[in-house]
């Protein structure tokens, strides 16, 4: 075996200290024997040729994708449908904070920090924060509103851009449509032909990335059908750490996209087609109803017209009477010509050969199958239950069940992806200005930040957010499967807590709640509300 320049340890180690690579001599192939084949060909994904179709590597259009999203939302019943049980759900009226410092990090630097008391500080101030108008740049909603606006802009458009400012000591969050991030005039770049600037940084649909890929600016054009005039907005702070600009997604076509693409990208096609067959169908029993009856006759027939008679008296023709005037019944009622035809339930002695026939269609009673099993896939494809989306649990109890919980898990993603994107970057900015200007104590951070310890910072910033539970259909029932896993031994176990039954019966803010029950508590006592001598059990469920 030929020896090769370097070993393969060493070449690793080169490729980690940033040296370049050396080449690798070729290695001699083994000479104990070849098997040779009767013939070779390349493999593309057809076993025989032509049978599914021709190649096609799809170049985004994001500015058409999002142009016929917004419109789908707006046309599209089950599309407003879906979307909207979406923003309900996974956004709610905003995701709650929970700070989780990781304690057995700051300590290892030797640093000592409360938990709970830390925990209870950062949540109070930053939930004053999410409900007040001062977090918007405009000063007219509060970031929990700005979550679901910022998630609808995503799923529908595609992408929107974040900006967080400080105004007067005060954060301050920004939302730009996707529309609005566009490459300046003379500048085209897209993923396959990106725009290289001097210092190597690329523009690729408005963005400018660095040679790693990472975000560097945003180019925004104050509107995208008027003006010339673009900002570049810094995605990062002057020293590099944190991000004060970045974008937020729907979803990504491929791991090269730096553009989001449209949760319902995949269905425009069937959405329209169910519109049309849906206005098909609506249309045609439309016509039919107005038209009660059709007089059918046979070969043999005279050809007579038998409701000649009654079309005359209706129009008041030949009874020497004005022809404005309204027809009246026997007894001197005016009626309407066609209540008088159609309603009066008269009984016609038909000509020979001529039938009355009603028009009808089946077209009707296969409509609810079309509809509802497209809906179906149209619902999965977005990733949302059709019993979810429809808020029907016609199903027995296995079935439901199944539904919310798959339902659970696609909401537990969809709740980590937007707050890795959205909250947990306004939350970073806003507790490193709330301790820079000393309004929450952490010991060690201010430090750290100096000292570029990203680590122990992010110690500090570690924190989940949460929306509102899925109820469950019979509470009794989880808990009692839960308790038959736990076996004997953890029987007296608690399942949850106080804070935890809070937050799952979305009643508020525990602490909140439990300082106020306090206080109501002392002051009935103090009042001489007598506490009962005896615990009173609640009443048995049936």
């Amino acid at each position: 075996m030929a020896k090769t320049e370097v070993s393969y340890l060493e070449k690793i180690i080169h490729s980690f200290m940033g040296e370049k690579e050396v080449a690798i001599a070729p290695q001699p192939e083994a000479s104990s024997g070849v098997y040779r084949t009767l013939g070779s060909s390349g493999f593309n994904g057809e076993k025989n040729a032509g049978e599914i179709g021709p190649v096609i590597n799809y170049w985004i259009d994001y500015e058409t994708l999002r142009a016929r999203s917004w419109q789908l939302l707006l046309e599209s019943e089950v599309a407003y449908t879906v979307i909207k049980r979406h923003i309900e759900w996974v956004i709610g009226t905003g995701l709650k904070l929970q700070a989780e410092p990781v304690v057995e990090v700051i300590e290892e630097a030797g640093i000592k920090i409360d938990r709970e008391s830390f925990s209870k500080q950062v949540e109070a101030r930053f939930r004053l924060f999410c409900k007040s108008r001062m977090s918007d740049y405009s000063d007219m909603e509060s970031f929990d509103q700005k979550q679901s606006d910022i998630f609808k802009a995503a799923i529908v458009g595609g992408d929107c851009l974040v900006i967080l400012r400080l105004v007067k000591n005060v954060v301050k969050v920004e939302v730009v449509d996707g529309c609005h991030v566009q490459s300046p005039p003379g500048v085209s770049g897209n993923e396959y032909w990106p725009t290289t600037l001097e210092n190597g940084n690329r523009i690729i649909h408005g963005i400018e990335v660095d040679k790693k890929g990472m975000h560097v600016a945003y180019y925004v054009r104050e509107s995208p059908y008027t003006s010339l005039k673009y900002t570049r907005i810094k995605a990062r702070a002057t020293d590099g750490d944190g991000l004060m600009a970045f974008m937020v997604y729907g979803t990504k076509y491929r791991l090269d996209s730096y553009r989001g693409m449209p949760l319902l990208s995949v269905l425009f096609e069937t959405a329209k087609q169910m519109d049309r067959y849906k206005g098909a169908v609506i249309g045609s029993a439309e016509e039919r109803q107005k038209i009660a009856f059709a007089i059918e006759h046979d070969i043999f027939s005279t050809g007579e017209n038998p409701l000649l008679k009654q079309t005359v008296q209706a129009r008041n023709i030949g009874l020497g009477i004005s022809d404005n005037l309204v027809p009246r019944d026997d007894f001197g009622n005016a009626l309407a010509d066609k209540i008088a035809v159609t309603t009066k339930k008269g009984t016609y002695n038909l000509p020979l050969g001529a039938h009355l026939k009603s028009l009808e269609s089946k077209n009707e009673l296969y409509f609810k199958d079309f509809m509802e099993m497209n809906i179906m896939l149209f619902c999965a494809a977005a990733g949302c239950p059709y019993e979810v989306a429809m808020a029907m649990y016609n199903s027995n109890y296995s079935a439901s069940r199944a539904a919310l919980k798959q339902w659970e898990h696609i909401l537990k993603v969809l709740r980590n992806s937007h707050s890795f994107q959205v909250n947990q970057p306004v939350y970073d900015f806003f507790l490193e200005v709330e301790i820079l200007l000393g309004n929450i104590n952490a010991p060690g951070y201010i430090n750290a930040r100096f000292r570029g310890d990203r680590l122990l910072m992010e110690a500090f910033r570690n924190a989940r957010f949460t929306g509102p539970a899925i109820p469950h259909i019979d509470p009794e029932k989880e808990v009692k499967a839960e308790r038959l896993k736990l076996g004997v031994a953890g029987a007296a176990i608690p399942l949850t807590t106080a804070e935890a039954a809070t937050e799952a019966l979305s009643e508020g803010d525990y602490n909140t709640n439990l300082d106020q029950y306090a206080k109501e508590l002392a002051d009935s006592i103090s009042k001489g509300v007598k506490m009962p001598e005896k615990e009173i059990k609640p009443p048995a469920t049936s």
